[in-house]
């Protein structure tokens, strides 16, 4: 079968191995796949992300990168074949995918960083049985490919436990701000600020709900939203931007008491000053995943039944689309170079796609499932 393989920092389009699935997997075709941010950061800072997860003890996570590493963790698909053991799930289903598989050695591995178990970047992925979401009639199959980076913005807010009299900034609206941004204005937040050099990214925002957009290289958010908020009100900062020493550049100019839910993830290392921290009562809140004492991941859930209520638009955060042959072209155009500023949000891999272009929604026609 075919795949878009990464190895030594390339892309190549190769034929791999075909896989199936034994008594508790289900084989699946991917549909449409996203890039997260992850994705780039196992791309251009290979060594440094190899360590992080190593020093956190993510065994499932801590690919070779001299071996063929096929990516792609965030994906819709169609399930081909199930398991013995599989009665949750039907061959002709279509599911939003958990990105989790358990291997013939025992271990929980992430597909998409391992190299036993390819991700979405391939015609065939094998999955766990467990975890997926259905995608009901009526519901775009692609456009539910967003569900998982989406509900890493929702997690934030989850984890913030904020209340009706807090107000918040979003620094970064990509898609994982943006999944903060819908998330606290379903909570009836005010206000919400959206700060991102994109002028694509910020219209976005402001259709999912936030009151002011700022691009931070010409006004400083926190005095938007000072003039925005009440004195009474305690600041939310959710950094999705993964900006290096954004937190430490903002510290002089927010309230005391405010709080930082931090879910970009920056592969350099960041300036702090306790003190600084220390004399405001600031709080640093590191988010990934289900929260401590949560048994399943209740963000991801959540974002999927606000999808399917029709509570946003998910095509609106799909700026384009491409092929398996684009695959290096959108992971470029999603971290050019240089000053250029990055425009997309989500450039989704649909494989039946032809040509490595990078496509506008009403330039293509999606293929009929």
């Amino acid at each position: 079968m075919k795949a878009v393989v990464f190895r030594k920092g390339q892309f190549q389009m190769k034929e791999i191995g075909d896989l199936q699935p034994n008594k508790d997997q289900l084989l699946v075709e991917p549909l449409a796949i996203g890039i997260c941010g992850s994705d780039l950061s196992a791309v251009a800072h290979t060594d440094d992300f190899l360590e992080s997860v190593r020093k956190a003890g993510s065994v499932g996570q801590a690919f070779d990168p001299n071996k063929d590493l096929v990516l792609g963790h965030e994906f819709t698909a169609k399930v081909i074949e199930v398991g013995d053991n599989v009665i949750d799930y039907q061959p002709g289903d279509l599911i939003v995918v958990l990105p989790w598989v358990i291997g013939d050695d025992g271990v929980m591995y992430t597909v998409g960083y391992s190299n036993d178990y390819p991700g979405g970047f391939s015609e065939r992925v094998l999955v766990g049985n467990g975890g997926h979401f259905k995608i009901p009639d009526g519901v775009n199959p692609y456009h539910a490919a967003v569900t998982e980076p989406l509900a890493t913005g929702y997690n934030s807010v989850l984890r913030a436990d904020i209340g009706p009299d807090g107000g918040a900034i979003v620094t970064g609206a990509g898609t994982v701000g943006l999944g903060a941004v819908i998330a606290l204005a379903s909570r009836g937040i005010h206000p919400i600020v959206v700060s991102d050099p994109s002028v694509k990214r910020r219209e976005i925002a402001m259709k999912y709900g936030a009151h002011a957009v700022v691009n931070p290289l010409e006004k400083d958010p926190v005095e938007v939203y000072r003039g925005l908020a009440k004195d009474s009100q305690r600041l939310h900062v959710f950094e999705a931007s993964g900006v290096k020493n954004l937190i430490y550049n903002m510290i002089d100019a927010v309230p005391h008491y405010t709080k930082f839910l931090i879910v970009g993830a920056s592969m350099e290392d960041n300036l702090l000053k306790p003190t600084s921290l220390i004399n405001k009562n600031i709080t640093l809140d590191f988010i990934t995943g289900p929260g401590y004492g949560e048994t399943s991941y209740t963000a991801l859930k959540e974002t999927f039944e606000d999808l399917i209520a029709g509570k946003f638009d998910p095509s609106e955060i799909v700026t384009a689309y491409t092929g398996f042959d684009g695959v290096e072209h959108a992971f470029a155009a999603l971290r050019p170079g240089g000053e250029q500023k990055i425009e997309q949000v989500k450039i989704l891999i649909v494989p039946q796609l032809d040509g490595d272009g990078i496509y506008a929604p009403d330039q293509i026609e999606l293929p009929k499932i």
